[in-house]
């Protein structure tokens, strides 16, 4: 993983979603590391969560889950940077080529994207056991 205090990780959408269930994704990072790392929101993180508050827009849950994962970032505005790097992609392969362009790890539970980190050699941290637990994998 490294030990470099200016590690950068790259935040998914769907990590700021687990807000709702009370985790701090930016201290279980922390947590993990044993430092804190520069944090990055990619531009396309804010738009996607636009559309998923759109398309959720008579779920209760769903529109809590935003309106959580929003504040959280408010409050937290010092700790992250927001990235526009390759913003012409779906969020996803932004998300993968920023990594990549700026040796950024990538944080997510999304399998797919995961997959395609690991495919193209990019680390990444994940939650597991209801955010419980962080783990990170290196590509082979």
């Amino acid at each position: 993983m490294g030990t470099s205090k200016d590690l950068g990780v790259l935040v998914d959408t769907n990590i700021l979603l687990y807000v709702y269930d009370r985790l701090d994704p930016f201290w279980k990072v922390i947590y993990f590391l044993d430092f804190k790392p520069r944090f990055f929101v990619h531009k396309l993180v804010f738009h996607e969560l636009s559309t998923l508050e759109a398309r959720h827009k008579n779920s209760r849950v769903m529109q809590s889950r935003i309106r959580l994962a929003r504040q959280y970032l408010e409050v937290y505005k010092s700790y992250w940077e927001e990235i526009d790097c390759c913003s012409w992609m779906d969020t996803d392969s932004a998300i993968l080529e920023t990594a990549k362009k700026f040796n950024f790890l990538i944080f997510t539970n999304d399998k797919v994207l995961k997959n395609r980190a690991l495919k193209g050699g990019i680390e990444i941290i994940f939650l597991m056991d209801k955010g419980k637990i962080i783990k990170s994998f290196s590509p082979i």
